[in-house]
């Protein structure tokens, strides 16, 4: 599974890089063409709100593999079975909400192909897909994580009964 998983991180940082740094170019190109070469160009704000919408639904099922979104720290490091227990929990109370992004992000792409951008034609699907192609990222990074967290907390209660002193 780390495999699988480390191979479609790179793939999934790769695409998130470089819609970042077309999303950067298209504004760049925007902003000259409006301002110095005063002509008006119309597909520049939707490409680059494309760009935008996937490098960030990318970048959160990377964040969420590599868990760097936000966390408050309530105990002290010392409880160290505690602070596993809660990242457990954490881990487990984002499964919702990668349900929700799947399935009704699947329901939003199946209503997006009705739908068209104003100034390339193209069906708003292929925008909307960032939504559960990032759900199904997440899952398989927190079928790993879970994992994980499950393996330490186990690790952490045979040391502890192996004669360490228990947390506090």
């Amino acid at each position: 599974m780390r495999k699988i998983n480390d191979l479609l991180e790179k793939l999934l940082t790769f695409i998130a890089g470089s819609l970042f740094a077309a999303f950067i170019l298209t504004v760049l190109y925007q902003v000259v063409a409006r301002n110095y070469l005063k002509i008006s160009v119309s597909w520049t704000d939707e490409v680059a709100m494309a760009c935008f919408i996937w490098a960030v639904f990318i970048g959160a099922a990377i964040a969420l593999r590599k868990r760097r979104h936000y966390v408050v720290d309530v105990f002290p490091p010392s409880f160290v079975i505690t602070q596993r227990v809660l990242r457990l929990f954490g881990s487990l109370a984002c499964l919702p909400v990668i349900y929700v992004l799947i399935v009704h992000g699947n329901v939003l792409v199946d209503m997006g192909w009705n739908r068209r951008s104003v100034a390339l034609g193209t069906p708003m699907a292929y925008v909307f897909a960032a939504i559960p192609v990032a759900g199904i990222s997440m899952l398989l990074f927190s079928i790993e994580t879970i994992r994980d967290d499950i393996a330490k907390l186990r690790a952490g209660r045979d040391a502890a009964s192996g004669g360490e002193a228990p947390e506090s």
